[in-house]
């Protein structure tokens, strides 16, 4: 059952008309949190010795995430759609740029309802009853002006392979997480946009041979500011892109470049002299090699 505040329960017990918006709550995995409403007015939910927290209106409409009540451990997935405006922007970047550079992994969307003395009043209770909470598992669709994901029930979290430690070569560290150890910052670069560039070539005069390769390219200036490619190979000419830019770098256009990693043994002590924390096992025998 669905707990909900004192002052909301006194209401639905003593009026037969009710005023209520559902409100909704982004959280990207950078901490980026943004707040929205399907109502045609604002929400705004008071907060004791903090700011109140607003719902927006007007900016995107969201439809999905149903409440579902159900005995056991199974994990809800649902779909929503979310509709944007060509003006609307989320962390910064326009909402079809931010769904397809990959924003919203890691992200949460709950999805709450507030009761309301009126349309566009007060919110009864000063708190919202929440009907769903979850993790953003895949986007299934882009486009100009709307987008579909699929959201799992923050159970999704208990669905890991056991053991987590893995016998294999490659090292069990994402570059730069907190079992690596490395600071990402202290590992990247600033430059810019040299002479003749195409869509899946920066030349650069600060790039150097693989220091680059297998990193990350996020562009800071430009038509694709905002935007991050996989650099396939760094030389001393400039960066190989993986996948094609969206729109033609220019002369001049500002990026900042991270180093990658390929997870062996000879990367993390040549290019990052960091042997101490790697977690891979490079002489475990191949499946085909029998031992007697």
């Amino acid at each position: 059952m669905k707990s909900a505040p004192t002052a909301v329960i006194s209401a639905l017990q003593s009026s037969r008309e009710l005023a209520f918006a559902d409100c909704f709550t982004i959280t990207l995995a950078d901490g980026t949190t943004i707040r929205f409403t399907n109502a045609q007015y604002s929400v705004v939910v008071p907060q004791s010795g903090a700011p109140a927290l607003v719902f927006a209106a007007g900016d995107i409409l969201i439809d999905g995430l149903k409440l579902k009540q159900t005995c056991g451990v199974d994990i809800d997935e649902q779909s929503i759609d979310i509709a944007f405006k060509p003006t609307s922007t989320i962390a910064g970047l326009p909402w079809p740029v931010a769904v397809r550079e990959g924003r919203f992994d890691g992200a949460t969307i709950e999805r709450a309802r507030a009761v309301l003395t009126n349309p566009g009043g007060a919110v009864i209770g000063g708190a919202l009853v929440v009907m769903f909470h979850g993790l953003v598992a895949t986007v299934d669709n882009i486009g100009r002006l709307s987008c579909r994901m699929t959201i799992k029930s923050m159970l999704n979290k208990l669905a890991i392979d056991m053991p987590q430690e893995i016998w294999q070569p490659g090292c069990l560290n994402t570059v730069y997480d907190a079992k690596c150890t490395l600071s990402k910052a202290a590992n990247s670069a600033s430059g810019t946009v040299g002479a003749s560039p195409t869509l899946t070539i920066i030349p650069w005069s600060g790039s150097t041979q693989d220091s680059y390769s297998q990193g990350i390219v996020t562009f800071q200036g430009g038509a694709n500011v905002g935007v991050s490619r996989t650099v396939r190979q760094s030389t001393p000419s400039g960066l190989t892109l993986q996948r094609p830019l969206d729109y033609p770098p220019a002369v001049g256009d500002s990026f900042v470049v991270y180093k990658g990693c390929d997870k062996t043994t000879a990367t993390c002590a040549g290019r990052f002299n960091n042997l101490a924390n790697f977690r891979g096992y490079p002489f475990v025998p191949p499946p085909e090699l029998a031992m007697y």
